[in-house]
């Protein structure tokens, strides 16, 4: 995932910041993502998990450069299927 937003960088310029879900300050992060690692968000809306193609990256960072980037479907949740393991 990395490589590939290294790689359209003079294309679609962007900044990336890497969160260490499992400091302290990030709990929400590690109580949600653990089971999903890397998990990328744009504009502060979940964006993919797991892998990423480079046509997929120019795709959303065009959307988020006009202002039209939306929420993806499918942002994991590992703490809500944990308690529906337990209520099983």
């Amino acid at each position: 995932v990395r490589d590939v937003l290294r790689g359209v960088t003079d294309r679609a310029p962007h900044s990336l910041e890497a969160v260490d879900i499992t400091d302290e300050d990030h709990a929400q992060w590690l109580a949600k993502y653990k089971y999903d690692i890397p998990v990328l968000h744009l504009d502060g809306a979940y964006w993919t998990k797991h892998r990423l193609t480079e046509e997929e990256a120019l795709e959303a960072l065009a959307e988020a450069g006009a202002g039209a980037f939306a929420a993806r479907r499918g942002e994991p949740d590992a703490e809500r299927l944990e308690r529906r393991k337990e209520e099983r």
